[in-house]
C-alpha cells in the first residue's frame, strides 16, 4: 500500500450464491479526498461499502485501510480503526434529543444499554457541541430527533457518525430526499468534513456529485468502469452508454 492512500482494494470479489456482485475491484483513495462511487443499480457500489465495513467477507482480494488488511475483519473492529459508515436511510433514536443521541455515539460500545450507564468526559461533550456546530444543529440540541425535517435528519447522523472522530467516512446517498438548499447545505458539510478526513460518497444525483467530487469512480456489473474528474467521466463514451446516458433517458 503506498503512503498517499488511506484506503486500497486490491482484486476483491464478493460473491453471492454464484453471483459477483464485485469482481477483481481494485481502488485507491487518498488521505483528506472526496471520492465519489457511481454506476447504475447493482453496480457494485453499496457492496464496496459493505466490504469496506466488515458487513460482508470478501471471496478474495484484500482491503487496505492505512496499515491494515482488514478484509473480513468484524465490523465493530473496523469501526475501532476509524472508519465510519452513514447510511441513506438515517438510524436515530426519535424519542431522544439531539444531544442524547450524539452521547450515544460517542461512547465506544455501540450496545445502548451500555451507553446510557457510560458517562462521558467533559472534552467529548465538548467535541459534541462542536460537532452540531458543524452540521448546523447545536441552537436545537435540547429537542427531540423525531421533530426535525428529513434534511436535520442526516445531518444529525453524519455529525453521530463524525463524534468519534473516524479517518475515513462511507456515506450513501446523502442528498436522497432532499430539497434543493439541503443538497447545497450538505454538500458544503462534506466538503468542510474532507478538508480533515476522508469521504467516500455513493451517490446518484448528478448535480449533486458535480458541485462536491474531486474525483469520481464509475462502477459497472462489479467493476471499475473509470475513474476521474466529473467532467472526464462525463465525457467518457462508454459511461455515457453505460450509466449518464441511460440516467437521462430515465
Amino acid at each position: 500500500m503506498t503512503t498517499d492512500n488511506i484506503l486500497e482494494l486490491k482484486e476483491v470479489t464478493v460473491n453471492f450464491d454464484g453471483f459477483k456482485a464485485l469482481n477483481k475491484v481494485n481502488l485507491a483513495v487518498k488521505y483528506g479526498e472526496l471520492r465519489v462511487l457511481i454506476g447504475p443499480n447493482g453496480a457494485g457500489k453499496t457492496t464496496i461499502f459493505d466490504a469496506v465495513s466488515g458487513k460482508v467477507r470478501p471471496e478474495k482480494g484484500e482491503i487496505f485501510f492505512r496499515d491494515n488488511n482488514i478484509a473480513g475483519q468484524a465490523e465493530n473492529k473496523i469501526a475501532n480503526l476509524g472508519i465510519a459508515r452513514k447510511f441513506q436511510t438515517p438510524t436515530i433514536f426519535d424519542n431522544l434529543t439531539i444531544f442524547e443521541n450524539m452521547e450515544l455515539a460517542a461512547v465506544k460500545n455501540k450496545g445502548v444499554f451500555n451507553a446510557l450507564c457510560v458517562s462521558i468526559s467533559s472534552e467529548e461533550i465538548e467535541r459534541i457541541h462542536q460537532m452540531l456546530e458543524t452540521v448546523g444543529l447545536e441552537k436545537k440540541y435540547t429537542e427531540r430527533a423525531g421533530v426535525l425535517a428529513h434534511g436535520e435528519k442526516q445531518w444529525l447522523e453524519i455529525g453521530m457518525s463524525m463524534v468519534r472522530k473516524p479517518a475515513l467516512l462511507l456515506v450513501d446517498e446523502p442528498a436522497a430526499g432532499m430539497t434543493g438548499r439541503e443538497r447545497d447545505k450538505t454538500g458544503e458539510l462534506l466538503k468542510s468534513i474532507a478538508r480533515l478526513r476522508t469521504v467516500l460518497v455513493v451517490e446518484h444525483d448528478m448535480e449533486f456529485i458535480r458541485k462536491i467530487a474531486e474525483k469520481v469512480t464509475v462502477l459497472h456489473e462489479g467493476s471499475v468502469l473509470c475513474e476521474g474528474t466529473m467532467a472526464e467521466v462525463q465525457n467518457n463514451p462508454v459511461v455515457i452508454d453505460v450509466y449518464l446516458g441511460r440516467t437521462e433517458e430515465g
